[in-house]
């Protein structure tokens, strides 16, 4: 199979239906649609059951939020490639995944990704626009790859297990930044979904990741970091060795003071 397109839910009645006609009409069908839902209390499982399509699997449970609601269709997926999207999102046309499909089942990137539509206002782009084509690791490192415009191969999975939880608004950032230190990533001329903007990831500040973003890059990246590219963010490197030192991670802390005063050098 080559996708599993998961759908974190919770009292999603009035825009489930419109999300899932979105991927039933596609001209690709090999697909499974795994819809996490957080025990909703409206009709979302009534809207769900209605399209009596058995490429549906619903499964309703309390959860902590929606990136523990997809954590735990990552473990119900079969699919090669798992892409998630909203309950009131959308893809952006029928033949989308068989485009996408064309790039998907000729790359050795761990994390294929286009773009997608605005739909809707957030204080980073504009309702109508297309966000935000390719992205190379020095935006990558300032700005985040919108969520819906990506594929995720298996294998990052099988690695890395699940988003991590503390984050409650930037896992997904968090995760891309985890793939771009271990895999390759592949940008292709597609636009993938379209994203409502409004939702909390469009909104609020997670001050959690804000923190622990520049920590979390040095240890993923490690001696990656070498590199001129990292050059223009040797402060916030620095900025990560009173952190390391505080949880007693003395190797990573020499590592930070090793790049910080390698780039001094190269200023």
């Amino acid at each position: 199979m080559t996708y599993s397109i998961i759908v974190p839910t919770f009292n999603s009645a009035n825009t489930i239906q419109e999300c899932l006609h979105s991927i039933l009409n596609q001209s690709c069908e090999d697909l499974e649609i795994l819809i996490s839902d957080g025990a909703s209390t409206d009709a979302t499982r009534e809207v769900v059951e209605s399209f009596n399509d058995n490429r549906i699997k619903f499964f309703s449970e309390p959860d902590k939020g929606v990136y523990f609601a997809m954590n735990k269709a990552i473990g119900r997926a079969s699919g090669k490639w798992l892409l998630f999207i909203g309950s009131d999102d959308t893809l952006y046309t029928n033949k989308v995944l068989e485009e996408m499909k064309g790039y998907l089942d000729k790359t050795d990137a761990g994390m294929v990704y286009g773009s997608v539509k605005i739909v809707g206002s957030a204080p980073w782009a504009e309702d109508g626009e297309i966000y935000r084509g390719e992205t190379p690791l020095t935006t990558l490192l300032v700005n985040n790859i919108c969520h819906q415009a990506i594929c995720y191969s298996r294998e990052v999975f099988n690695s890395r297990s699940s988003y991590n939880t503390d984050y409650p608004i930037c896992a997904d950032y968090d995760l891309n930044l985890f793939c771009a230190s271990r895999y390759k990533l592949e940008y292709v001329p597609v636009i993938l979904s379209n994203f409502k903007a409004g939702g909390l990831s469009s909104l609020v500040d997670d001050p959690v990741f804000r923190k622990e973003k520049w920590t979390n890059i040095v240890n993923y990246f490690g001696e990656k970091l070498f590199d001129k590219s990292f050059q223009p963010h040797r402060k916030s490197i620095r900025k990560t060795i009173p952190l390391f030192l505080k949880k007693a991670e003395f190797r990573n802390a020499l590592l930070a003071m090793r790049l910080y005063l390698y780039y001094r050098r190269k200023k």
